[in-house]
């Protein structure tokens, strides 16, 4: 009984390892381009005006201190009176080897993945960046029409 138990236990296991993509995977690969034109274009230059396509328009964005926002209008707007109300003040860096990829399939077919990852947030004073934070995230894309569309967000573990 107690081998089986191990067997069972080894073969959950397995999936859960096995089930991310590997970094050189073509899935990977996007969901890396999505990051940077979610934070390095939108958030870390304050240019969001490519969120129109690669964001949900009901996104939901949980943050384990700031709360709720629900909607592509309410996120837009969050991110422009917050992050980019002093442009250049604020910056985020995903932590090298954090990010993982999981294929989400619905009859053999990918309908969507999770994102998940660490990472951590600078403030710019007089030229200097200096780290202010460390968060853990994970992201639900869906494709939506053949475009892949950021869903739902949360960020947690500040």
């Amino acid at each position: 009984m107690r081998r089986a138990y191990i067997i069972v236990v080894l073969g959950l296991f397995s999936q859960l390892v096995y089930s991310q993509v590997k970094n050189t995977d073509e899935l990977f690969l996007t969901a890396k381009k999505l990051d940077s034109l979610i934070f390095n274009e939108g958030f870390n230059q304050c240019n969001p005006s490519h969120y129109n396509t690669i964001i949900s328009d009901d996104i939901e964005f949980y943050h384990d201190l700031g709360g709720i926002t629900k909607g592509k209008e309410a996120f837009v707007a969050s991110v422009k009176n917050n992050i980019c109300s002093t442009p250049g003040k604020v910056k985020r860096e995903l932590v090298p080897n954090s990010m993982k990829v999981f294929p989400m399939y619905s009859n053999k077919t990918l309908y969507g993945f999770i994102q998940e990852g660490d990472h951590e947030f600078f403030e710019n004073n007089n030229g200097k960046w200096n780290k202010v934070g460390r968060a853990k995230f994970t992201h639900l894309w869906i494709s939506e029409n053949n475009q892949w569309k950021l869903k739902r967000v949360l960020s947690y573990d500040h």
